[in-house]
């Protein structure tokens, strides 16, 4: 019987030398190579432009009259790299070519496929070199300014205007629809007799 604890107690120490050398081992690789933290740069949360002048932020979104969707964006005043968006849906992702505003470098708008306002989106800038996420949110386009056929206005014109070489500029009568007739104010209620 002595024999048998001598055994047992021989295997249970041979079974904790094993742990403490695999341990040791373990303990010894992360000191080698220590865990790094992760390397993704901060993401800026991106948003509609407001007082609290975050940026990047959307301005605004409209339609050209080819139905090409224009999403205005004011990135930092720092050198901001080139990049281009991504909006999402729930069921595809569309890529917006981007471009400064020239003259206004802070000033930078996409085109793209058409998006409606009400749904959310998720909106991502992607730098253009390293295809590295600079600023990212979800919200929904809350407006969408729609281009208006009329008369296109050119340089020409502009210029030959105020050169003075043209006659007097007509401009065109306005049309009364109808005339205002007096209302009582609905506030504060008159008396009745």
């Amino acid at each position: 019987m002595n024999r048998n604890r001598l055994i047992a107690g021989l295997a249970v120490l041979a079974v904790l030398i094993i742990l403490v050398i695999v341990g040791l081992g373990f303990r010894l690789a992360r000191l080698k190579n220590p865990p790094q933290a992760s390397k993704r740069a901060l993401v800026s949360e991106l948003t509609y432009c407001n007082s609290n002048d975050n940026r990047p932020c959307i301005v605004s979104f409209s339609l050209d009259a080819d139905n090409t969707m224009l999403v205005n964006i004011l990135t930092p005043d720092s050198p901001y790299p080139d990049f281009y968006l991504k909006i999402s849906n729930a069921y595809e992702e569309h890529k917006y070519e981007c471009q400064p505003v020239e003259g206004f470098p802070t000033n930078v708008y996409c085109t793209g496929m058409e998006m409606y306002p009400g749904t959310v989106l998720h909106f991502v800038i992607i730098s253009s070199d390293a295809e590295r996420v600079l600023a990212e949110g979800s919200f929904a386009i809350i407006g969408l300014l729609l281009a208006t056929p009329g008369v296109e206005v050119t340089e020409t014109a502009l210029a030959t205007e105020v050169s003075g070489t043209a006659g007097p500029t007509e401009f065109p009568t306005p049309i009364l629809l109808g005339s205002p007739t007096p209302t009582r104010p609905s506030y504060p209620n008159p008396s009745y007799p």
